[in-house]
């Protein structure tokens, strides 16, 4: 994985250096809205060829505790810290720092122009967990533009194209297989029916960027609330050798978060981007052994990140001959 620029990085060796900054202009900068994902990272298993993600086992999260106030000083918070973990933040803390390093990872990265990515990724659709999901992914900010071809699973061989004001504003689809020399090229709604019945997020939200604003917007709603949630973050983690920062976060009922039970994020350290997400859902009758394999809903995965490939017009054009793709 390519590191950006220096001035495009945000990183701390360690919370405590984090955390005093973000407590002194809490008010004005914490505000944000990140969302909740995970589960807790063991292994993501694929179904062909491409290898197994090795995501370290994450940390039980402590009992509940109650919650410092913020008008507690930011002396008190770290004197707290310090006597459990030097690399760990719990409370509500954890969750504001963890949204800080999101929005100023998302200012950074902004001014990427493109890069190139492995995306894995699995999904519950209509309550049935499909397997897993190795894709080639290129990305570029300005215009939005997206493509991807599918490496394994039932899909191999399928092709999207996706760029904002072109197309009608379509996303064009060529299936893997014979399907796709029968059908050639599609165009569809991005949020429509069709586009939909393959992916819980559309393709207008995929992407590094995409994932850390879907993040903060439920972390807002957890800041409002502050309450019905145990959280943490720790910035002794690893993600295919990368440091991280691991946030942890676990919802009291359903009436809290009616989509998400838990979520678990790693955060690459030096992008301040979530390259690695697990988000599991609520279960009925469901062994607490196996809860979090029962209840997977979600599993995202950036690995081969390459930044500033210059990608340029024929990367996102279905007529690239590269591609093969069968436009009518």
């Amino acid at each position: 994985m390519q590191s950006a620029p220096s001035q495009q990085t945000f990183r701390s060796k360690n919370l405590l250096a984090i955390s005093v900054a973000c407590l002194a202009v809490a008010a004005a900068h914490i505000q944000s809205d990140p969302v909740a994902i995970g589960g807790s990272p063991n292994e993501g298993k694929r179904t062909s060829g491409p290898p197994v993600l090795n995501l370290p086992p994450s940390p039980s999260l402590p009992e509940r505790i109650e919650e410092e106030s913020d008008t507690e000083s930011a002396e008190t918070n770290q004197q707290e810290v310090r006597k459990e973990d030097p690399n760990v933040l719990r409370g509500i803390w954890a969750l504001k720092v963890t949204s800080a390093i999101l929005k100023k990872g998302i200012e950074s990265f902004e001014s990427v122009p493109d890069y190139t990515a492995s995306f894995y990724k699995q999904e519950r659709m209509n309550g049935v967990l499909g397997d897993g999901q190795t894709i080639e992914l290129k990305m570029k900010h300005e215009p939005f533009s997206v493509y991807m071809k599918w490496e394994s699973g039932d899909s191999r061989g399928q092709q999207l194209i996706y760029v904002d004001g072109q197309n009608d504003d379509k996303l064009l689809v060529q299936p893997g297989g014979i399907k796709g020399r029968l059908t050639g090229v599609m165009k569809l709604d991005p949020t429509g029916t069709m586009a939909m019945s393959q992916s819980r997020h559309p393709v207008t939200k995929a992407g590094l960027i995409g994932l850390a604003h879907s993040i903060l917007e439920y972390q807002s709603k957890d800041v409002e609330r502050a309450s019905g949630f145990v959280c943490e973050l720790r910035d002794d983690q690893e993600f295919e050798g990368r440091p991280c920062y691991l946030y942890i976060c676990e919802y009291d009922s359903p009436e809290i978060n009616p989509l998400y039970r838990k979520s678990v994020i790693y955060v690459d350290q030096e992008l301040s981007m979530p390259v690695c997400v697990k988000n599991f859902t609520w279960g009925k009758d469901v062994n607490p052994e196996t809860i979090d394999e029962e209840t997977l809903l979600e599993f995202y995965a950036y690995t081969d990140l390459q930044i500033q490939q210059k990608l340029g017009v024929a990367d996102f054009d279905a007529k690239n001959r590269s591609y093969r793709m069968r436009v009518r």
